[in-house]
């Protein structure tokens, strides 16, 4: 799915950039340029290398902050050549974000954002994020969390302003979330189902405007439901695959019993391990506990592994792993088939006899 999904966030890339090349006929053409109206709060890409230039000319003596501000600048307008006039430094507090949600909570914390705030304090800010003019200030379409890094260090954000409608304004959330490597299912799940209820037309219609099959988007509308408590407990929920997802989904809806045992294995599991608790063990207890593997209180039950190799005279004969709602046994490749065929045979007479009553 990945490749796919690749593949038409370049096509949805090059789709919207034609349907931004050419402003609203019935808004001036000169309202784009970022000359126009400017205030404290935005200062075009020309107009700030021509004031770092002059400072510095004024200075009469090199200063290294000036020079690498200077030289970010000119890099920026030497990559975007003629569309120069599109990128503005913008004040963040002039951005709004009206589009779906595309991120979980806790994007803009932990560790990779920690590193992206120094990285742009450090560096500078060295790709644009993408706005459209709203009223007399912008609307974001890509670019949330370089955004909301500039808005914690207190520095303008540099932003390619295009004119975009609506669906183009999709479009480019969407090839910019396709070239994410840490989306995950659920943030995709819940950006379809807020998409869906924005855009007029059937769920079909609406699959095809995003190269989606309908049954994926029907899987990816009915995920937009996972539970939001146990999203909120999770440290980092983006980690939970499609498959993990799903089967979490269809044990709450099977078993009302099912979200309050989640949700307090999770609150046991994090009182135990205080501040060291570890993404992947939350996750590997959410799938025992929503499976029916992890004993409950007062249950003499144990807990069953995940996978289980079988041996026989020291040697690996074959896997039992749990997938889903079933086991599933792989045998070795090393028996031969004459082998798999006789234990295939003998099975039934381990099953218990059923007495007739």
């Amino acid at each position: 799915m990945k490749n796919r999904f690749s593949k038409l966030s370049e096509a949805l890339h090059s789709a919207t950039a034609e349907v931004a090349v050419s402003p609203p006929a019935a808004e001036p053409a000169a309202q784009h340029r970022p000359a126009a109206a400017l205030t404290a709060a935005a200062e075009g890409l020309r107009e700030r290398i021509a004031r770092l230039e002059a400072e510095l000319a004024a200075k009469g003596a090199a200063e290294a902050g000036l020079q690498r501000e200077l030289a970010a600048a000119r890099a920026v307008a030497a990559r975007a050549g003629e569309g120069a006039e599109e990128f503005l430094f913008i004040d963040p507090a002039l951005v709004t974000d009206l589009l779906p949600r595309d991120r979980l909570p806790g994007a803009f914390d932990g560790a990779e954002f920690e590193e992206l705030l120094e990285d742009i304090r450090a560096n500078g800010q060295n790709d644009a994020i993408t706005l459209r003019r709203q009223g007399k200030g912008f609307e974001i379409a890509a670019g949330r969390r370089r955004l909301e890094a500039c808005r914690r260090l207190g520095v303008q954000a540099l932003a390619r302003v295009r004119a975009l409608d609506d669906a183009a304004m999709l479009r480019v959330q969407f090839s910019e979330n396709e070239r994410r490597e840490d989306i995950s299912a659920l943030e995709r799940a819940r950006w379809f189902a807020e998409v869906r209820g924005r855009l007029p037309g059937t769920a079909r219609e609406i699959a095809a405007q995003f190269g989606l099959d309908p049954s994926t988007l029907s899987l990816y509308l009915r995920l937009a439901r996972f539970p939001a408590e146990i999203t909120e407990k999770l440290r980092e929920p983006r980690r939970l695959a499609m498959l993990r997802a799903r089967r979490v989904m269809e044990a709450v809806e099977a078993d009302e019993t099912a979200l309050p045992r989640i949700l307090s294995a999770l609150d046991a599991q994090a009182r135990a391990a205080g501040g060291t608790l570890d993404a992947e063990e939350q996750i590997s207890l959410l799938m025992r506990v929503s499976e029916g593997r992890e004993a409950r209180p007062g249950s003499n039950r144990p807990t069953m592994p995940e996978r289980r190799h079988i041996v026989h005279e020291g040697k690996r004969i074959g896997t039992l792993t749990r997938n889903g709602g079933q086991w599933v046994f792989r045998f070795a490749t090393s028996l031969p088939d004459e082998t798999v065929q006789q234990l295939a045979d003998h099975l039934p007479s381990l099953l218990p006899t059923e007495r007739k009553r």
